[in-house]
């Protein structure tokens, strides 16, 4: 059977690319390798722009929702503050991917197949769009997918015996990287560690993870026992860039196309939102509008974890820039305004002074 379009994995930018081109009128195959729901690598957060997009099309996750940020440097100096609009949602990820991808099957012109790798000879199509993460099989196939130098890697899990804020999430940056705490089921946290491959820790994950939840004096008396209660995953390279996004009618989307560093949280509401634009864009014959629309989506979490990350190599600015932005609450402000793309990011003269 011909297809108007096969996308090729069915996370959040596959099932919600295949279940928009559908809702255009497009015949649509979404094909998925995996079973859902299995457990996936993630820092588990949907920032409010990308809780916005899934209302918008009639999609309402379940999850655990969160007012804000607080960054806290690696003397424990903390600063905090509430997004600018709406909220946040912390999913699990392995449940909020099987949602997706159900919700994009029962959708009327989309054609599912669970636990079926892609065969190019088998689904044909106009169009196919790549959705099948940092390691695509489309990458060195006319795009060039680039990652940072130095690199980064990281790792999840979730956890019991820590307490963690309940309206928040937390980046605690450490010596090795950076940190990322949220709310998850009951009394569980999710736990991400992001760390440069340069000052990678030895051991294993776990091993990994306990080592920095431990050594945190900013977790000092939030400790239990403390109890991983999901098996630590792997991810990387993280911060990839990709380019094109679109060669001889392959369109990619998602973490194939790219992802902003996770320090910010970005990167499924990335997803989302750039799905989205993606069926507007082929529905109308327009492919190059997509790769236009995703490049400025991405815009302001990119210049954010370039300010973030710049930070996270050197303590003693981290230590200065969460300061800075602790007694300028409008500043932090308007650090979540660039990230959630209400405000284009400029150049801040405030930040430059504190990088001097």
């Amino acid at each position: 059977m011909r297809f108007d379009a096969v996308v090729v994995g069915g996370s959040v930018a596959g099932a919600t690319a295949a279940r928009e081109l559908a809702r255009k009128g497009l015949e649509v195959a979404l094909v998925e390798k995996a079973r859902f729901p299995r457990p996936k690598a993630c820092g588990e957060g949907l920032l409010p722009h990308g809780v916005a997009a899934l209302e918008a099309m009639g999609l309402r996750p379940e999850g655990v929702p969160v007012r804000g940020l607080r960054y806290v440097s690696p003397r424990g100096v903390a600063a905090e503050a509430d997004f600018p609009f709406g909220y946040g949602l912390v999913v699990r990820r392995e449940r909020f991917d099987a949602w997706l991808f159900d919700e994009a099957a029962a959708t009327s012109g989309v054609t599912a197949f669970r636990e079926t790798p892609f065969d190019a000879e088998r689904f044909r199509a106009r169009w196919v769009i790549g959705a099948d993460g940092l390691r695509s099989r489309f990458h060195g196939r006319g795009f060039t997918a680039t990652p940072p130098k130095p690199g980064r890697v990281g790792l999840s899990t979730h956890v019991s015996g820590l307490r963690v804020d309940r309206e928040l999430v937390e980046v605690l940056i450490h010596a090795a990287g950076e940190v990322y705490l949220a709310p998850s089921d009951d009394d569980e946290a999710l736990v991400a560690c992001l760390f440069w491959e340069d000052r990678l820790p030895e051991g294993s994950n776990e091993a990994r993870v306990r080592g920095v939840l431990e050594s945190l004096d900013a977790l000092a008396g939030r400790r239990g026992a403390l109890t991983f209660t999901t098996p630590v995953l792997g991810v990387g390279p993280l911060g990839l860039h990709v380019e094109p996004l679109f060669h001889d009618g392959v369109v990619l989307a998602g973490d194939a196309a790219g992802a902003p560093d996770p320090v910010t949280g970005e990167g499924m509401s990335l997803a989302v939102i750039s799905a989205r634009a993606l069926a507007e864009a082929l529905a109308s014959d327009d492919p190059a509008s997509y790769e236009r629309k995703r490049r400025e989506a991405a815009r302001g979490s990119e210049w954010l974890s370039r300010w973030m990350l710049r930070a996270s190599r050197r303590p003693g600015v981290a230590d200065r820039l969460i300061a800075t932005l602790g007694t300028s609450p409008n500043l932090f402000g308007k650090l979540l305004e660039i990230a959630t793309g209400l405000r284009p990011p400029p150049t801040l003269a405030l930040l430059e002074k504190v990088f001097a």
